[in-house]
């Protein structure tokens, strides 16, 4: 046998692991602060924020790990090493209190898919875990002291899973998983000691065969897309933004423009965000117009802002329609001179188990969308919604039609689903029609975080897909009845695309977050798992689908980090790596700006913007998705790219 592997902590310093558990890391890509060697702590819980999970400390002059924190809800996991098959891993630990729970993690895929010796006050199991499925292969009783350390020896052969904890054994025969990593999870303290993984001459040649023969295949499918070429960086000093962005041709000389929106949290976190400054400029970076006062300490978001480009009053010109102190704007496009405003919605009294959101006797704004309520044919009609509670439609011209209290999640989405020219709207887990009388609603629980509307079946029937936060995924049909449900954790957002390419129908992806964070699946249109990765915990990201090449087969960029970030296939191969020239990976968005259907790439932070586009021209016959407008855009909005049946 021959050490592979070994972890004494030595190279990390004395202190709290680092750790962000804050909303932000669910559509941005911050970086963590400290030094986390080969570690990654992969599991992120918004309870968790004032103190962190993992600490590393000393015992008698040696560093141990030790989970710090006692945690109601999810399971702080950290994790490290390879993706490894056959293994001795040999390591001990410390239960500070036995009251609680932790263990060894081993064979891990993901942080709801691995294999652990777990201890569960006064007993020892060997568990498997699979997504909400937790089964016990073996267990016995044990009487462990806090005052001592025990060894762990746990053996990996093919099926056969054995370990040995001080006088204590488990034998189990289980094949659910071939390959994963090893770490230390735990919901009480406990310290942990050094670790070391062993592997024998057979084991460890395989397990380095496969991992080249998966670099080989991702190199070559690099050299056949095309690469991240520099096309322009903007500064943005003191006004720049976090995942606040809108695009459009505010002054109609045909090409996007960039709107930037600064904002102020009140009351309590992001539910009461109010903008504070809105900035226009052009793609060479020249300032059109700046309503507010900018200040760089107001540029993150971790919530919506109440900001679009729309022509509302159908002139031909674009508005754009924004909330601030207590009143919707609409002003000039090209040079934000005030058209017409309107009070914002009055706060009904708070009903329910949500949060209230009748602080302020006037609504702050969360999310505008435009759609079609008047049979018009022209997304002229307007929806403002506050956090979670509230929704209501205006005319274009800013005046109240009705108004619907419930479950509303984060963002609507509306289609024609009954065919009478005028728009229904799923909001939430409820669907109403356009006078705002509800057509059905489900008792799901938790609020949504996106929701999509479409035939991607195929074009047979209507689908409705909520990513329902902690309840997972679900497939609605347009009565209102539950025909899938996917129980595979927090689920930020739904999008849809083709990512196996033309002719190979839509499938269907999301990303996990909160306890459970990146986990990336994907579904077949009728909801079948189709397959899944975790490749970027603790972080999660919006997901974005991509037309990079114009060949129909489209990507999903995960983020502008040169190492950690990029574009990926359908085969979670990193396929569009992005160069490290010191550009800024915080935002990241996919928009056509040069016009040939294919998308450019946005990164950017507080001070500046670069935009990437393709090394090498398209091809004569681009693909061309059909996408939401632009003036409906939202942090937590489905992404929809679909095929245009038309051209094709």
């Amino acid at each position: 046998m021959e050490r592979i592997w070994y972890e004494d902590y030595s190279t990390l310093p004395v202190g709290a692991f680092p750790q962000d558990y804050s909303a932000l890391g669910e559509y941005h890509w911050p970086e963590l602060e400290g030094e986390t060697g080969n570690w990654n702590a992969t599991t992120v819980h918004h309870s968790w924020r004032g103190n962190p999970s993992w600490i590393i400390t000393t015992e008698d002059g040696q560093k141990v790990l030790e989970l710090a924190s006692v945690r109601q809800r999810a399971l702080p996991m950290i994790i490290t090493g390879e993706e490894w098959n056959d293994f001795t891993l040999n390591t001990k630990f410390r239960p500070i209190t036995t009251r609680g729970e932790f263990g060894v993690i081993f064979r891990y895929e993901t942080s709801r898919h691995y294999y652990a010796l777990w201890y569960d006050c006064s007993r020892l199991k060997l568990i498997v875990r699979n997504d909400g499925q937790i089964q016990v292969l073996a267990e016995v009783a044990v009487d462990l002291n806090c005052d001592q350390y025990y060894d762990v020896k746990l053996t990996a052969r093919g099926p056969h899973l054995e370990v040995f904890v001080g006088e204590y054994q488990l034998r189990a025969v289980d094949s659910t998983y071939e390959w994963g990593r090893v770490g230390f999870a735990g919901t009480h303290p406990v310290r942990f000691g050094p670790l070391e993984v062993q592997m024998d001459a057979q084991a460890l040649q395989a397990c380095n065969q496969r991992l080249e023969t998966q670099s080989r295949r991702e190199q070559h499918k690099r050299n056949s897309y095309p690469q991240p070429r520099l096309w322009k960086v903007i500064k943005t000093p003191g006004f720049g933004a976090g995942k606040s962005i809108r695009f459009g041709d505010l002054n109609g000389d045909g090409r996007k423009e960039i709107l930037l929106a600064q904002n102020i949290r009140r009351v309590r976190g992001d539910n009461f965000s109010e903008i504070s400054c809105l900035t226009a400029i052009d793609l060479d970076g020249n300032m059109l117009w700046q309503y507010g006062e900018p200040n760089p300490d107001n540029a993150l978001v971790s919530n919506d802002l109440p900001f679009q480009i729309h022509d509302l009053d159908q002139d031909g010109r674009q508005e754009v329609i924004f909330c601030k102190d207590f009143r919707i704007y609409v002003v000039d496009g090209a040079t934000g001179e005030l058209k017409y405003s309107a009070p914002t919605p009055k706060a009904p009294p708070h009903q329910g188990p949500r949060m209230p959101e009748d602080q302020y006797d006037r609504i702050c704004g969360d999310s505008l969308y435009f759609c079609d309520l008047s049979g018009t044919g022209r997304d002229q009609d307007l929806l403002i919604k506050d956090r979670y509670n509230n929704i209501w439609a205006y005319t274009w011209d800013l005046k109240l039609i009705w108004h619907h209290q419930g479950n509303c999640g984060h963002y609507p989405m509306v289609c024609d689903i009954d065919q009478d020219g005028k728009d229904e709207i799923l909001i939430g887990y409820t669907l109403l029609d356009h006078d705002g009388k509800v057509l059905w609603s489900l008792d799901i629980g938790d609020h949504a975080d996106g929701v999509a509307i479409g035939k991607f079946n195929g074009g047979r029937e209507w689908q409705l897909i909520i990513a329902a936060s902690d309840e997972g995924m679900y497939w609605v049909d347009k009565s209102g009845q539950i025909l899938k449900h996917c129980d595979v954790g927090h689920s930020q957002t739904a999008t849809v695309a083709q990512f196996k390419g033309m002719h190979q129908g839509l499938q269907i992806a999301t990303v996990t977050f909160w306890g459970n964070p990146g986990i990336i699946i994907f579904f077949d249109a009728e909801g079948n798992i189709l397959r899944r990765k975790e490749l970027i915990a603790p972080r999660g990201t919006a997901l974005s689908p991509v037309n990079w090449d114009g060949s129909g087969n489209e990507l999903l960029l995960i983020s502008g980090h040169p190492t950690e970030g990029g574009m990926i296939d359908y085969d979670f191969d990193r396929v569009v790596v992005f160069p490290d020239d010191g550009h800024p990976s915080l935002c990241y968005e996919p928009v056509d700006l040069v016009g040939d259907a294919r998308d450019e790439i946005l990164v950017w932070d507080q001070n500046s913007i670069w935009i990437y586009t393709q090394d090498r021209p398209g091809p004569p016959d681009c693909y061309r998705p059909i996408r939401q407008p632009d003036y409906n855009m939202s942090n937590y909005r489905a992404q929809i790219s679909l095929p245009d049946l038309e051209e094709s």
